[in-house]
This record gives structure tokens, C-alpha cells and sequence, in this order.
């Protein structure tokens, strides 16, 4: 070993540095680095493992240099949107947040809802307003949004498969698929018809319009095609393309709606009320008139006839101009001749 050593220092000339390695206790020349890892294989790997640790060390100092310049920029960013934001947009960005916040139906499962909207971020529980940049941004994407209705759907199909059949020709938002009635479900599951769920109508949202526009014209009452041994090979779709019409307005109607079958419940609600109640006092009366009668009854048992009220009612006399009637009711139809002796000399 002492051969080596002097072997491997005797190369190197007068101007070179003498280090000490601390683990072994050898001195060695700091330019005849390779040569002394060579000869000591643990001042290889110490090195190594330093030299790893320095640059992760150095690594985590950039990530968090990077990470508190990044966090200064997103400061700074809000500042400027919130010394930015136009007032005169208010009440714009309200009524876009509180209109275009209605996503969600009571349909169940017949709902696939799409990326979420950027008017929806939330920070510490509370809704963020939207600057007008954000405000125009959002506008021009919904603008070239285009809606497709869909007047009928093959039977049994799930979201998820038209979803995938539609997606052929664009980007799909937003589907909503329309479920049958209830009674009809279960109508057919009774008398051992499919279980399946089976959809009526529904809407489909492409984000861009043209999509839209070349998925109706090319399945309208056409098949939907595909692989021959597809359930849905020989199944025909009907598809509209709604100009002008947007997903704001179908939440609209549909919120319409039920605010409609909830007022007209609630009023079929408080005139079953009132039925009731009116029922209730009747039955009362009725009981506390019985009650009365028999304790009337027991008191004096002469004046039991008095009772019983017989009344009468006057009766008018039945006249008729009829051919077939009897001349006796023609007669009591015809006027008075006196009276219309006077009304001739007045007029």
C-alpha cells in the first residue's frame, strides 16, 4: 500500500496541493483526484455522495427561491385585477354568476356536466367576482358554444355511450338526457319489461358551434352506423341544431318550470288544507248538535217532534216555448197581454 502511495504522489509535480482525507487519514495531491480514487474506493463514493447532496441542497434552494418569487407574482396579480376591476360591471358579473350558477338539475343520473366554469372559483368559501377581462373571456366562449336538440334517443342508451358517439365530431360541454316518466317505468318492470333506464329528449352543448352544426346535419334521421355487431347499428337519432339558443336559456326554462309545478302544488296543498279543516268543523257541529238533541231528549221527552223541522220552499211555476211542450207551459211562457199593451204605448 505504501508503494502505491508513493507510486501515485511521486507523479505529480512540486506545485500541487497536499489534502488530507479526513476518513482515512492519507494525504493526496487535490489534481491527482482520480488516481487517489483509483487507489481508495471510499473517497470515491464519499465524494459522490457530497457532491449528490450538494446539488440537492442547491435544488431546494431554487424551488423555494422560485416558489416565493411565483407567490409574489400571484400577489401582485390580484392587486392589479382589484385596483383594475370596473364598478360599472357589477351588477354584470352578478347576474352572470347567479344565472350561469344553475348547472345541476333534479334529473339523477341523466346528467354529464362538463369542465367547470371559471366563474365558479372559489377562495376561503366565498364566490370570487370576476374582473372584466375575465368577464369578456367567459362571454366570447359561451358566444361560440352551440346546443343541439335531440327529439329522440335510441332506447336504453346511457349518457356515457352518446356522450362518446357525439364526441366524434367536437369537444361535448355538457349533456342532459331527460327520463322517461316514472309510471311508464314502472309499468314495464312490472310485466317483466327491460329494467334498463330509458331516455325521452334531451340536450347536448359542443363548444364549438360549427361542430354542432355538422353533428345534426349529418345524424339527422340517419343511423348511427358503426361496427354491425353494435347494439346501436341499425338505431336512427333525430337531431336539431338550435340557432341561438344557449345552455343559460334551457337551465332558465327548466328552473321555470319547476317553479311553476311548485306553486301549483303548494296551492293544491292549501285547498286540501282547507277541505279538511272545513270537514273537521263539520264533523264538530255535527257532534255537538247530536249532543245536544239527546240531552234535549232526555230532559223532555214531549217536545221530540219539535226536532224535526219540516221546511218549505217556494216553487216557480215551469214554463216552456218548446213545439213538443204541453199548452199549458206555453201558456204560462207567453206575456202578459196587459203589461205589453202598456209597453206598446210607451214605445
Amino acid at each position: 500500500m505504501s508503494k502505491r502511495i508513493t507510486k501515485t504522489s511521486a507523479i505529480h509535480d512540486k506545485h500541487s496541493i497536499i489534502t488530507r482525507d479526513t476518513e482515512s487519514g492519507f494525504e493526496y495531491d487535490s489534481d491527482s483526484e482520480s488516481d487517489v480514487e483509483n487507489v481508495f474506493p471510499n473517497i470515491r463514493v464519499q465524494r459522490i455522495r457530497d457532491k449528490l447532496y450538494q446539488d440537492e441542497d442547491e435544488d431546494e434552494d431554487e424551488q423555494v427561491d422560485d416558489e416565493d418569487e411565483e407567490d409574489e407574482e400571484d400577489k401582485e396579480d390580484e392587486e392589479d385585477d382589484a385596483d383594475n376591476f370596473e364598478n360599472e360591471n357589477e351588477e354584470e358579473v352578478d347576474d352572470y354568476i347567479d344565472g350561469d350558477g344553475m348547472r345541476n338539475f333534479d334529473m339523477g343520473e341523466s346528467i354529464e356536466v362538463g369542465d367547470v366554469d371559471s366563474t365558479s372559483e372559489r377562495k376561503n368559501g366565498k364566490i370570487k367576482k370576476l374582473t372584466s377581462r375575465q368577464l369578456q373571456k367567459e362571454q366570447k366562449r359561451i358566444k361560440r358554444t352551440g346546443v343541439c336538440y335531440l327529439s329522440r334517443i335510441p332506447p336504453y342508451m346511457k349518457p356515457a355511450t352518446l356522450r362518446s358517439i357525439l364526441s366524434r365530431f367536437g369537444k361535448i360541454d355538457r349533456l342532459f338526457l331527460k327520463p322517461e316518466d316514472s309510471a311508464i317505468y314502472h309499468k314495464r318492470v312490472k310485466y317483466g319489461g327491460n329494467k334498463k333506464k330509458n331516455f325521452t329528449e334531451g340536450w347536448v352543448e359542443f363548444v364549438n358551434k360549427k361542430d354542432a352544426k355538422m353533428c345534426a346535419s349529418t345524424l339527422n334521421a340517419n343511423k348511427l352506423g358503426g361496427r354491425k355487431t353494435s347494439y346501436y347499428y341499425d338505431d336512427v337519432i333525430n337531431m336539431k341544431y338550435l340557432s341561438g339558443f344557449k345552455w343559460f336559456d334551457l337551465t332558465q326554462q327548466i328552473a321555470k318550470e319547476n317553479e311553476v309545478r311548485q306553486a301549483k302544488l303548494s296551492l293544491e296543498l292549501s285547498q286540501q288544507q282547507k277541505l279538511n279543516k272545513t270537514f273537521v268543523n263539520n264533523v264538530e257541529k255535527s257532534k255537538l248538535v247530536s249532543t245536544i238533541q239527546r240531552k234535549r231528549k232526555e230532559r223532555d221527552p214531549e217536545h221530540e217532534s219539535d226536532s224535526h223541522i219540516r221546511r218549505s220552499f217556494k216553487q216557480r211555476k215551469v214554463t216552456s216555448t218548446r213545439a213538443d211542450a204541453d199548452e199549458e207551459l206555453k201558456a204560462r211562457a207567453q206575456p202578459d197581454r196587459k203589461l205589453s199593451d202598456v209597453l206598446s204605448k210607451v214605445f
